[in-house]
């Protein structure tokens, strides 16, 4: 198990590791911060679904508003919406940080 330096560290690595995102998203991706620029950039090429999954994640790095409660049960699919669910609790730190959780 990797440890990483902050249970939201951990949470936003699980959200933006989803295998839908996970190659486009890895470069933006350190060992201790996310380069939130580069990954907005990234976005207007995604499907609807995986740039909300890199919006969701910013939001929960950044504190910022950007996404509305609503969208998560109606925009991610099953898979996507278990993985946000299980980055939240990581973030509580109440789940330990894991990846390959589809």
């Amino acid at each position: 198990m990797t440890n990483y330096s902050t249970p939201e560290h951990a949470a936003v690595r699980h959200i933006l590791t989803a295998p839908t995102i996970a190659e486009r998203t890895a470069p933006y991706i350190g060992e201790e911060d996310v380069d939130a620029a580069g990954l907005l950039a990234e976005t207007p090429t995604m499907a609807a679904g995986e740039a909300l999954l890199v919006r969701i994640a910013l939001e929960l790095w950044s504190a910022e508003k950007t996404v509305g409660l609503w969208e998560l049960p109606r925009r991610l699919d099953p898979g996507n919406f278990r993985r946000v669910l299980q980055a939240l609790a990581m973030a509580r730190g109440e789940l330990p940080a894991f990846g390959g959780v589809a």
